[in-house]
């Protein structure tokens, strides 16, 4: 009987040792793939051609917040200066301008890990981005560079620089952007008049380093026989029959038979006169209040006895 009991005790332990060789064998197994996914997956993503969204590059007067896990004493608000560069505990001075956040991350920590940390783990965000950048210039109360905020337009920048002086309150609004990969800027007008060229060019969003440009009012004037000749700020739409109303009206010897317009041609000395029948602009004849342009003339002569 116990020669029976030693058996199977003896068979007991082989199979349980067996059992155990399995279960080891088909860990391995298991680890084996496993590594051999995580190698393989990445590469395989990484290697396909999906388009990749541009990273944020740091420049001059970015705010970064840096911090490393487990050692709340190395947070850090680190300004970059204008050479380019920030100060961090243990590592000093580090270059960084034209680097991502991964970049610099990745570098931080590869210091640390060279005799201060073991496995540092950095995490950096970007507190205040100073190096976004656009200008107003023209005829706005406080021309310059601004720091370029979310959700900027046009409109937007024009407040941010005090606000279009009296000079420029009719004048065009051009917009000025750099091209891509070029030393040029594309010149845009904008409209902010609420017209149909407003669905295009209207309130447009602001990009870094976008020049808006306010220019000064342009002008027209009016010579002869008015009230008040002179020099006048042209609005919009302004015609003949407004141009005279704003000088005053006809003197006493003005003549609506003798009205007409000089107007600058392009590329020219002399002046393109242009006769206005204004008997046919005061009847409200369709074309002959004629439209106004920056520069003309209006010229209004004594009849003729």
């Amino acid at each position: 009987m116990s020669l029976f009991v030693n058996s199977r005790n003896v068979i007991c332990e082989r199979l349980n040792f067996e059992f155990k060789k399995v279960v080891k064998m088909i860990k391995n197994v298991i680890m084996a793939f496993l590594i051999s996914c995580s190698t393989f997956i990445p590469s395989t993503l990484c290697s396909a051609d999906e388009p990749k969204e541009p990273q944020y590059t740091v420049g001059v007067d970015d705010v970064l917040n840096i911090s490393v896990l487990g050692h709340d004493n190395l947070k850090t608000e680190a300004t970059v200066t204008g050479d380019g560069a920030i100060s961090f505990p243990y590592i000093g001075t580090l270059y960084v301008k034209g680097m991502s956040l991964p970049e610099i991350e990745k570098e931080l920590a590869k210091r640390l890990a060279s005799g201060y940390i073991k496995y540092p783990v950095v995490a950096i965000t970007l507190s205040t981005s100073k190096s976004l950048k656009f200008f107003v210039y023209g005829e706005v109360n406080n021309p310059g560079r601004y720091v370029l905020e979310d959700n900027m337009t046009v409109l937007k920048a024009i407040s941010a620089a005090g606000g279009i002086t009296t000079d420029g309150f009719y004048g065009n609004v051009k917009l000025r952007r750099k091209q891509k990969d070029k030393k040029e800027y594309k010149e845009i007008d904008i409209d902010l008049k609420n017209t149909k060229e407003s669905i295009m060019n209207g309130d447009m969003p602001i990009e870094s380093e976008d020049i808006v440009v306010i220019e000064r009012s342009q002008n027209f004037y009016v010579y002869g026989e008015v009230m008040k000749p002179g020099k006048f700020t042209l609005e919009d739409s302004t015609t003949v029959l407004k141009a005279i109303s704003l000088a005053g009206g006809f003197a006493k010897y003005g003549s609506l038979d003798r009205v007409k317009i000089l107007r600058t041609i392009p590329g020219k000395t002399n002046y393109e006169s242009i006769k206005v029948d204004m008997k046919g602009a005061v009847g409200g004849q369709v074309g002959k209040d004629i439209r106004l342009k920056p520069e003309d003339i209006v010229i209004i002569l004594e009849g003729v006895l």
